[in-house]
């Protein structure tokens, strides 16, 4: 009987040396050679809800949507003071036209040679020219109510005929091929001579219908995909920018890849001052995309996001409470292990607040009556920002004294909100005066609860909440944390299931209509109106301002509807948030944008510097590994000797039989 000889005992050795030095040779988290290549690697802290571009506005939707579903203009991505709008789809500029009765009408005109991407939506699986038609079923999808799109409230303002067309749609969904998009939308048309123009007509004057030009919700759609893929649509847009999404993974990984029809333009040639001396200008005139790939990885954790960045395998990350002592040393400089790793940061105010919301119709601190308003009012007496501003976020943010930003039409450097001033004293009066003296129901004795709803549910966010709950409690009240994750917390405050939520808003386009719009009552239904305020001068005020160009008289009215929003308190305007980022050597051409989601286009990633930095910094420790190898040989050699020993028992037998 044919026999193979047992190994040797220098042969195990060998081999169990080479297992445990083998063992450590990577901690690459990516497939084999990927991080050797023209990519980017990025991260988000929670899962996306959806990627269909008529309904998703989050941060981390815009960033990914922007560079897949391009719009007519787009913000010039080196020029930022001021801020200003290019053509991106768009042949040439819009031609506003007067109409009687006070209406206007914009004409717009797209280039001929963009194209949809190959894609098994489209008949054959190969893409198709984009033309008119496709912008014009982006607005009758923002019309359809069943889709709730959350800016449908400005649309219906200034469309003509937008609230009529909205009304020809199913009320509940059976498809995606509702028979109204079948139907003339007569203010939203394709001009009959010219299959590459399309027609808005408008009730009024309305010059921010630029800037909704620049969003991705209006983007051209191709009917085929949205039909094709139905509720998956959301998982699987389908647009001519300059990347598509090639791999979605829910809760684990998304990846853009080079859309090889895409239209993305080039680098820009000009900039502001100070961009040639910064280096942004090094690569002008690439075309764009500058990467072929985007990775992103979903991970929770700041701790471990953290420590991916620092193994290289994340080229950006954010400063934040867990990480901040490590970043940055004396004088607000870099830590020196951040300047030896040639780690870079920046800075960035963005356009945005944050901000405390009250559902107005909420039994118990909701309402108009003088006792209601005064219960918000002592709540916001006892919220410090600053105090926020400083523990939670290492000092980036400026306390907001109302909704606008700097850089934003209206906003008043010099103004100071009366109940942004921390005043435990005078708070304990308020709260008194509306019923509740000490924090207690002056009637029935009991404590006042006050549920906050925040998406905090990292460790990071429960510091943020922390903070916030011991500010509130000092004047009596009990503050009760409802955390749910990211997708959860906007389903609830979509259906207004809140009583006070913790929120942010990023500002869509330039104009503070875009941030008064937040308290206008035609958004207390369906639109961003998350504390369903609604108050007639008020509102008879921001129909006056939304149609207005900027001019002394609009900040004067801006000013008047700051007077009633303040005095009634259905906010506590919490911060302007600054975002910090930390880049590392090998990423270029890198300029936050505090408006414009397309940022990734112009990214630039030196593939070779990170491969050698992944390289030095991921060296396997092999003293370690090379003892536990030989402990295991040692630990080995007696079992190994047994097996012997029986393995040539056997043999002698055998020949003994034989």
């Amino acid at each position: 009987m044919a026999h193979r000889p047992f190994p040797s005992l220098g042969r195990v050795v060998a081999c169990a040396a080479l297992a445990a030095l083998g063992a450590g040779c990577t901690n690459n988290p990516y497939p084999p050679g990927e991080s050797n290549g023209s990519v980017q690697y990025l991260n988000f802290g929670d899962d996306l809800k959806s990627l269909d571009p008529t309904f998703s506005f989050t941060t981390t939707e815009s960033a990914l949507l922007d560079t897949v579903c391009p719009s007519y203009y787009r913000y010039h991505y080196l020029k930022q003071t001021p801020l200003r709008l290019e053509l991106q789809l768009g042949a040439k500029e819009p031609v506003r036209r007067a109409l009687p009765g006070g209406g206007e009408e914009w004409t717009f005109t797209i280039r001929r040679d963009l194209r949809f991407p190959d894609d098994p939506c489209f008949p054959g699986g190969k893409g198709r020219g984009v033309v008119a038609r496709d912008f014009v079923y982006s607005f009758q999808r923002m019309a359809d109510p069943k889709g709730e799109f959350p800016l449908a409230g400005v649309l219906e303002s200034n469309v003509a005929g937008w609230r009529e067309y909205a009304a020809g749609f199913a009320r509940e969904r059976t498809g995606f091929a509702d028979p109204n998009y079948d139907r003339t939308f007569p203010a939203v048309s394709v001009d009959p001579h010219d299959p590459y123009t399309f027609r808005v007509r408008l009730v009024r004057p309305y010059p921010q219908l630029r800037f909704l030009m620049a969003m991705h919700c209006t983007t051209p759609q191709a009917r085929e995909a949205v039909e094709h893929y139905g509720d998956e649509y959301r998982r699987h847009p389908v647009g001519c920018g300059g990347y598509r999404l090639a791999e979605y993974v829910p809760k684990q990984r998304l990846v853009l890849r080079r859309n090889p029809t895409g239209h993305a333009g080039s680098y820009p040639t000009e900039g502001d001052p100070g961009d040639q001396e910064a280096g942004l200008l090094a690569p002008a005139g690439e075309p764009l995309p500058r990467t072929d790939t985007i990775v992103y990885s979903m991970i929770k954790e700041t701790t471990s996001a953290w420590n991916l960045f620092l193994q290289g395998y994340l080229d950006e990350t954010s400063l934040n409470s867990n990480n901040f002592s490590q970043v940055m040393g004396s004088g607000g400089s870099l830590s020196p292990r951040m300047r030896a790793m040639d780690i870079r940061l920046q800075r960035a105010p963005q356009t945005a607040v944050y901000y405390l919301a009250f559902n107005l119709r909420d039994p118990v601190f909701g309402g108009y009556a003088p006792e209601r308003r005064k219960l918000r009012q002592a709540i916001s007496l006892a919220v410090d920002s600053r105090e926020f501003i400083d523990l939670a976020l290492q000092g980036n943010g400026t306390p907001a004294q109302w909704m606008l930003p700097a850089g934003i039409f209206g906003h008043d450097p010099n103004y100071r909100n009366p109940y942004r001033t921390v005043d435990i004293a005078r708070a304990k009066v308020l709260l008194a005066e509306a019923g509740y003296p000490d924090g207690k129901d002056a009637q029935t004795g009991e404590r006042l609860v006050l549920h906050l709803d925040t998406s905090f549910t990292t460790a990071t966010g429960r510091t943020y909440f922390g903070l916030l709950r011991n500010q509130i409690e000092r004047i009596g009240i009990r503050v009760e944390h409802r955390a749910t994750n990211g997708n959860q917390f906007q389903d609830k405050v979509h259906r207004r299931r809140h009583q006070c939520i913790f929120y942010g808003w990023f500002a869509d386009y330039p104009d503070p209509e875009n941030f008064v719009f937040l308290l206008a009552g035609e958004n207390a239904v369906s639109g961003p109106n998350y504390a369903f305020h609604e108050n007639a001068e008020y509102d008879r005020l921001f129909d006056q301002v939304r149609a207005m160009d900027d001019s002394p008289e609009r900040k004067r009215l801006l000013d008047a509807m700051r007077a009633i929003a303040v005095e009634e308190c259905a906010w506590v305007p919490l911060y302007h948030p600054v975002t910090v980022s930390l880049n590392h050597a090998w990423v270029d051409g890198e300029k936050p944008n505090p408006l414009a989601n397309d940022g990734l286009l112009y990214r630039g990633v030196d593939h070779r510097l990170r491969a050698a930095r992944i390289e030095e910094w991921n060296r396997p420790v092999v003293l370690p590994l090379a003892l536990a190898g030989a402990g295991a040989m040692l630990a080995a050699i007696p079992a190994v000797r047994v097996v012997r020993r029986r393995a040539n028992r056997r043999l002698r037998v055998a020949e003994e039989e034989s």
